[in-house]
């Protein structure tokens, strides 16, 4: 007991040192100090007031399922819940096998279902129609206006309604919904399970392969399941998340192969890679989308078979070649890192062309970029926004409609509608951030050698 209260007044004191040698070292850092920490707890407070007492979520509660599905047909939204937990098998079994800590990762899922699963249960959002007479006077005249006002109601159930607004209205009611979402989250835990036991053998070729070649299928696979829905109901997030997904994909090996254009040995290919990449990058990707969406029929033969894909296909191919215009020049400075008597090693060995990158190249390159990787991924999903521009019904478009479309029962809640979305669009950024972290840990990027 005494060694640990040594290591806690230790620990405080060596705190206490840092503090006055950094932050009250002299009086301009000290009154810089004080104004930061003042302002950072008045804005901390305002949130903090406005997200649990001040903000009406039931607008949110109430159209959650247009934030993430839109209009999706309601009969078919299996073919979504199977994507889901594919995903969150794929993930949750990758995490085990390289994170050896379960423990905090449980608990962290344990947190999330609880709020998510619990605080939904009795609370019942609709919208009622109620009957109103106002009596409005000018001079000497009387006028009776009567009508019918929609009014939304949020009847708390066990959880208080400060507690409720953490959830911001995702949490949902008992029924098939609520025991899907427990699927989901039973399967985060249960995949990461299998994943830390079958873990021993994940050094091995064929587990690794195997493991890869089920990352490759699950894009194709997420985008199968979606044959027989129109595409007229691909929305909201939803819509984001697929255009992202499937562009992503290919823009990295569209810039992979773009990349190696660059350094080919035949100048024909070096200059078509060159110049593919200088035009591309040369307009903001809304000026392709909009070239996609308007002026295919001016480009002849080429531009009337493009313009006879369906207009979302048309999005993807989009963002596919403008992300693998930018991560080509990534994977160009990846390239350029490799020393040269790594190139020189391999020729030596008697490897072909294509040996000496897919083995000893390649893996240097993309090591070294990783988070240049990740950046752009990052950069290309906030892109997805651009959607709204034409005519696709995303996130940011949805929100839009549930604004114009339910003013009587809004009441003002524009801030939180919008708060939403940039919730998606965070933590769908915040996800690939973690993702690229835990990469370059697991491979040492950065690290001193």
């Amino acid at each position: 007991m005494t060694t640990v209260t040594a290591t806690s007044q230790s620990t405080l004191a060596e705190r206490v040192a840092w503090a006055k040698a950094n932050l009250f070292n002299s009086r301009g850092n000290s009154v810089l100090t004080v104004v930061s920490l003042g302002t950072a707890a008045l804005l901390i407070f305002l949130a903090v007031r406005y997200v649990l007492f001040q903000a009406n979520w039931g607008l949110v509660a109430i159209n959650r399922r247009l934030f993430f599905i839109g209009s999706y047909p309601p009969d078919e939204t299996l073919r979504i819940w199977i994507a889901i937990f594919l995903v969150v098998g794929l993930i949750s079994i990758t995490y085990g096998i390289w994170s050896g800590r379960l423990r905090p990762y449980l608990m962290v899922i344990g947190v999330i279902a609880a709020i998510v699963l619990t605080l939904g249960l009795g609370t019942d959002v609709r919208i009622e129609a109620r009957e109103f007479t106002d009596v409005i006077q000018a001079g000497e005249q009387t006028t009776t206006v009567s009508g019918i006002n929609n009014v939304l109601v949020m009847e708390q159930g066990w959880a208080p309604s400060w507690l409720y607004a953490i959830s911001l209205g995702l949490a949902v009611p008992f029924g098939s919904t609520w025991l899907l979402m427990a699927a989901v989250f039973a399967t985060l835990a249960a995949g990461a399970w299998v994943g830390q036991r079958i873990a021993p053998w994940r050094s091995n070729p064929i587990m690794l392969q195997g493991l890869g070649a089920l990352w490759v299928l699950l894009i194709p696979t997420i985008v199968l399941l979606q044959i027989g829905v129109s595409s007229n109901s691909w929305e909201s997030a939803f819509l984001d998340v697929l255009v992202f997904v499937v562009g992503g994909f290919f823009s990295f090996f569209i810039g992979l192969a773009l990349a190696l254009g660059r350094i080919s040995p035949y100048a024909s290919i070096r200059v078509a890679s060159v110049g593919y990449i200088e035009v591309v990058r040369a307009a903001p990707l809304l000026v392709w989308l909009l070239f996609a969406t308007f002026l295919q029929d001016e480009l002849g033969p080429i531009g009337e078979s493009f313009s006879s894909i369906d207009l979302v296909y048309r999005v993807m191919i989009v963002f596919a070649f403008f992300g693998g215009a930018y991560i080509a020049e990534v994977i160009r400075g990846g390239l350029q890192s490799v020393p040269r008597g790594q190139w020189e090693a391999s020729q030596s060995l008697g490897l072909s062309s294509m040996q000496m990158y897919a083995l000893i190249v390649l893996p240097q390159a993309i090591r070294a970029v990783i988070p240049a990787i990740i950046g752009r991924f990052i950069a290309l999903w906030k892109d997805t926004a651009l959607l709204a521009a034409i005519s696709l019904v995303n996130t940011l478009e949805k929100s839009k409609k549930i604004l114009s479309g339910q003013t009587d029962i809004a009441e003002g809640a524009f801030f939180e509608v919008y708060i939403v979305v940039g919730l998606i669009y965070w933590a769908v950024s915040y996800m690939l951030s973690r993702l690229g972290g835990a990469a370059e840990a697991r491979l040492g990027v950065g690290q001193r050698r």
